[in-house]
């Protein structure tokens, strides 16, 4: 079932980044991290359909030892890992951009930029994906029951789960908090509080909850960003802990079913992307509109011919030809008379 999830996960997430790949003036460094992302869904939702397709076309996979260390818990963790780095970097993009932007725009280059997008794919891989695999091998011999060391359990459930999981929405609400508490300083200096406030008898408090409302751009994209991600995520991360320490059946069903909705949260990723970049989704509109234009052209039905209509236009041309005709005979009679 996660795998038929993934499909429309490729596909979004694909069209971004040949959207971005296509138009000279959105390759940016902001752009750049959004690729990646994307990249990054592209690459877990292939691991999730190749162990889907290995578990049914593979009798005993325990015996391609190689294959399950790559299609592992560990790794769809690492990837996942990768993949909430690469949101709370483009949170704190935005933070930077908005709160620093001119050292923002000094910083923001090709060479940086590749550095961060290295980091973002190699620190996840360094913290989850190493230490389990290696402590696996040292242990058991092999790089998949690493369930079976407590420590590493522990560990994998109580510290990076917990870590890579939580840290997005944190630097998120961060990032966004401080981009709304600048936007309400820099209109409440240019805004006449005082003068608006003994004009309409209002208190001061309600005239600053007037400033957040009137930029509540950034309001909305924190709530909905926030929103989504907290209902993808966090009720799979309980209901996943309670199973894992339960054991108990009754909590299957529903911890599937929370980990499908954690999985189509990869499909909504590049949505959201999409919808809150002028840029990308300027060239979406044009990209949507010309598609309907052509569509509407094609099916357009032609025109039925109307032979009521069409001789009424006989008609005329043919009366505005002997018009013609008459107005040049009185012109040259007129002007033979003028002669004599």
């Amino acid at each position: 079932m996660a795998a038929v999830i993934t499909a429309p996960v490729l596909i979004t997430n694909i069209g971004v980044v040949l959207l971005i790949a296509c138009k000279n003036h959105l390759k940016t460094p902001s752009n750049a991290i959004i690729i990646s992302s994307c990249l990054v869904c592209i690459t877990l939702a292939i691991e999730l359909i190749s162990g889907a397709i290995a578990s049914i076309s593979i009798d005993d996979v325990k015996n391609y030892k190689g294959l399950l260390c790559i299609l592992n818990k560990s790794t769809e963790l690492t990837l996942c890992g990768i993949l909430n780095f690469h949101v709370t970097a483009i949170s704190l993009e935005r933070y930077y951009s908005v709160i620093f932007p001119f050292r923002y725009q000094k910083l923001s280059d090709k060479r940086n930029t590749a550095v961060a997008i290295i980091l973002l794919w190699i620190i996840p891989f360094i913290i989850i994906y190493l230490p389990v695999t290696v402590s696996s091998i040292q242990v058991n011999g092999d790089c998949f029951n690493w369930t079976e060391i407590y420590s590493v359990k522990a560990a994998f459930y109580y510290a990076l789960f917990p870590l890579i999981l939580f840290l997005p929405p944190l630097i998120t609400l961060f990032a966004y908090s401080s981009i709304i508490y600048k936007i309400y300083a820099i209109t409440h200096k240019t805004f006449p509080t005082t003068t608006e406030a003994y004009a309409t008898n209002q208190e001061p408090y309600n005239i600053a909850f007037q400033l957040i409302l009137s930029h509540k751009k950034a309001l909305i994209q924190m709530l909905v960003m926030l929103g989504t991600y907290a209902l993808s995520f966090f009720p799979f991360f309980a209901f996943y802990l309670i199973y894992v320490e339960s054991r108990g059946t009754q909590f299957i069903t529903a911890t599937y079913i929370c980990y499908l909705v954690a999985v189509a949260y990869l499909f909504s990723h590049p949505i959201l992307l999409i919808f809150f970049t002028a840029s990308i989704k300027d060239e979406v509109k044009k990209a949507l509109k010309s598609n309907f234009t052509c569509r509407n052209q094609f099916f357009k039905s032609p025109t039925k011919p109307n032979p009521e209509i069409d001789d009424k236009v006989k008609r005329s041309s043919h009366l505005k030809t002997v018009r013609t005709t008459v107005t040049k005979v009185i012109n040259n009679t007129h002007i033979n008379t003028m002669d004599r």
